[in-house]
This record gives C-alpha cells, structure tokens and sequence, in this order.
C-alpha cells in the first residue's frame, strides 16, 4: 500500500499559473498512491473521476483525501471538538484498507501559528502546550483533538505539520522535540526513514532552510508493516509544481484476497 502526502502549493501566488496544478494532480497520480493526502490544494474536476475524494466546501484551497482504488468514507467531528474551528485545514475520513480493515485518516495543515481562543475552545490552554509556560500553536491543536478521536483505533494522520527538529533557533528544534516526544508517547508512530534515522527534507522554499515540516504517524500495527519512506524531490526542485515534496510512504498489507487464497492452501495441504 502506497501512502503520499503533499502539500501541493496553491496558497502562494506563483502556483496559479495556468495549468500547474493539474500538472501537480498528473504528477501525484504518476506516483501510484493507494491514499493520497494533499494539501493546499484544489482537486480538478476531472479528479472525482479518477477515484474517491474527501474535501470540504472549500473554493480557493485547502485538505484532502484522495483514493484511486479505496473506498472512503467522511468522518463526521463531534460537535464539542475544537477541529471544527480549523475547517478545511483538515480532511477526515475512513479508508478501507486491502486486508480488510478500517483505519481513520486525516489530512492535516497546521499552520505555522499560535492557537486563537476560538481554535482552543474549551481546552485548557496549558494542557495542550508542548512545554509549560508556551502557548499552544495550531499544530498542537490539531494533536489533541486527533488524539482524542483516534482512542486505539488503527490510524494514520499526515500532511504538514510546520514543525521540525532542525529547523530554525535551537529553541525551536527543542519545542519541536517536545512535540515529538509527546506523539510518541500517545503511541504515534512517526513514519521516517528508519535506516538513517533522520529527517527528510520536504520544503524547498526559496531562502528558506532545508528542513522536513510534512510528517506522517501511524499506529503501531501499521509501523510495523512499514517498508520505506522517500521524498519526489524533483516535484519542488526541478518542476517546481510546489515549495513542498511529496512525502511517499510504502507498507506491506497483504491483500483480503492473497490472504485468503493463502488460508485455502494451507488447509488443503
């Protein structure tokens, strides 16, 4: 099963030149995913063709859900959620997986910012912050109220998060450890490339430092059923569809059919 996640560029000017995001759409399909989670985006209209979308009522850009092959279906917030106040940030639903489970699946787009009264809600500001004595930013936000939903389900949640371990002042790469620290503990598995052990880059802004901002997580039955993680960076640096790269996660789930046909065969023999 072949995961993407991307940040497809549409809230920077540059990006609506007259076919570049059709061209991002072609380029996201050229990379086989099962479940595409996108953001920044706005799907064509010929996309719905070509497989199950999750977005909501957005008409400049925003989160999605995208699947050529699985079925989908929208995850409805409950009403006391502070999620619902970020909108079409986020993109929920349920995927059918091909051995035949369910997993719960969010697009996320945490901007870079400290958290508004109206995105905390009924919070407890000082329970949501990474640290004590920080205010919440937008990401953990996002954190909370997922981890709150999710409640031992199998899951994954990816997109971007604006947060990274090497990015920025020192300080910034200690909140960010924090943030780090604190999804593992909630049993978030972060999907990176084991054998280095290190960040990936995925944002290629111009004068920015190279650092990885799109994080991807799952549980742990799905961690370990993963097999690699690279980054399409010739989708930011040479064709310059988006400042971000697709981030490409690949895990082995044995088909429902393989699995059966498997059973069968055991037991004749």
């Amino acid at each position: 099963m072949r995961v993407v996640s991307w940040n497809m560029g549409m809230a920077r000017q540059s990006h609506h030149r007259p076919g570049l995001h059709d061209q991002a759409w072609h380029y996201l399909l050229g990379l086989g995913p099962d479940l595409a989670f996108v953001q920044e985006a706005l799907p064509p209209s010929w996309v719905r063709s070509e497989g199950a979308l999750i977005q909501g009522p957005f008409t400049q850009w925003g989160s999605a859900i995208f699947s050529p092959r699985y079925p989908i279906e929208r995850f409805l917030l409950p009403d006391e959620t502070p999620l619902r106040a970020l909108g079409s940030y986020l993109a929920l639903g349920l995927a059918s997986l091909p051995d035949g489970s369910d997993a719960l699946v969010a697009s996320v787009h945490a901007v870079d910012r400290k958290a508004t009264k109206a995105q905390l809600g009924n919070l407890d500001p000082a329970s949501v912050a990474r640290t004590p004595r920080t205010h919440p930013w937008v990401s953990d936000v996002v954190f909370v109220g997922l981890d709150s939903l999710i409640r031992r389900r199998q899951f994954i949640v990816a997109g971007d998060w604006n947060t990274a371990r090497r990015f920025g002042s020192r300080r910034s790469s200690r909140m960010a450890e924090a943030f780090f620290r604190r999804a593992r503990g909630r049993e978030w598995f972060e999907c990176i490339n084991e054998k280095s052990g290190q960040e990936m880059r995925t944002w290629f802004r111009s004068g920015s430092q190279p650092s990885q901002i799109d994080h991807a997580f799952c549980n742990h039955a799905l961690h370990e059923k993963l097999q690699g993680v690279r980054v399409g960076t010739d989708a930011a640096e040479h064709l310059e569809l988006s400042d971000h790269a697709p981030l490409i996660l690949d895990f082995d789930i044995a088909p429902i059919a393989m699995t059966s046909l498997n059973d069968a065969a055991h037991k004749q023999e």
